[in-house]
């Protein structure tokens, strides 16, 4: 028993590695001590301390398609609420792990459905922690969209402004610029910040703002970002009010090819 297993006092990342070698170490290991931060612990390791132990494992282990989890969490020294004495631990753990959707959707899109579940209010949660405990709602919201038989969930915030799919950022094509929604209420992904980079040095206005449901039919294709899925179009978005349909364009194919040079897949 411990008390992250009992209250979601946990911290994690997903990392990447090809054939042995790690991307965006340092940034996942500042977000992962950043979000511990946030909970209110300290991980008792550094940046540095962490790359190194990752590329130990993965010299070991050299996988091709390697995918390395990193957790942190707070022990079972004390089973009250607050987790004040509490012992902190930290894992990393690689296994290979391909792409996990198939070349037909990396090429066509994912069928999203818009989930009843909302990301919660700033002042509610800590939302800009990756901590364990907040993916409840996530892996609520995905499992009840493969039932229905999608391919992953939309969610909006308490606002009703759009807010990402279930474990990725998502980014829409309006007239040849990209648009994202403005971070209130959810983690800014690595491959998020990425993708604003790479289409800015590519001269493609990029915008983060408040984006509803009834500004879909105006957009013209759409896309998910996360170091877990990559860059995959959008084909589709299922809601009450209608369902709205994608096609991936020439932006999105630009980004999936420059993430696919820089990541080596």
């Amino acid at each position: 028993m411990t008390h992250a297993l009992h209250y979601g006092t946990g911290v994690y990342e997903g990392l990447r590695s090809r054939k042995g070698k790690l991307f965006h170490g340092k940034e996942h290991y500042q977000r992962l001590l950043q979000s511990a931060e946030l909970l209110d612990f300290k991980i008792p390791y550094s940046v540095l301390e962490l790359e190194n132990a990752t590329q130990l494992l993965l010299n070991k282990t050299y996988y091709d398609f390697g995918y390395i989890r990193a957790l942190a969490w707070c022990g079972s020294q004390s089973m009250f609420v607050s987790h004040r004495h509490s012992n902190v631990h930290t894992a990393v753990m690689v296994w290979e792990r391909p792409m996990p959707y198939s070349a037909h959707q990396y090429r066509n899109g994912l069928n999203l459905h818009l989930s009843s579940w909302r990301r919660p209010d700033p002042r509610s949660a800590p939302v800009h922690s990756k901590a364990s405990g907040l993916y409840m709602i996530s892996a609520m919201a995905k499992r009840t969209s493969e039932l229905e038989g999608f391919d992953d969930a939309l969610l909006l915030d308490t606002k009703e402004r759009i807010a990402e799919a279930s474990s990725s950022n998502i980014f829409f094509v309006q007239n040849g610029e990209l648009q994202t929604p403005f971070p209130h209420s959810f983690l800014k992904g690595l491959t998020r910040a990425f993708v604003i980079e790479q289409a800015k040095m590519k001269k493609i206005s990029v915008t983060e703002k408040d984006i509803f449901l009834h500004d879909l039919p105006s957009m013209e294709a759409a896309f998910l970002t996360g170091t877990a899925v990559g860059i995959v179009p959008v084909a589709s978005v299922d809601t009450p009010f209608g369902l709205y349909t994608f096609c991936p364009d020439s932006i999105t194919r630009v980004i999936q090819e420059l993430h696919q040079k820089a990541f080596g897949l």
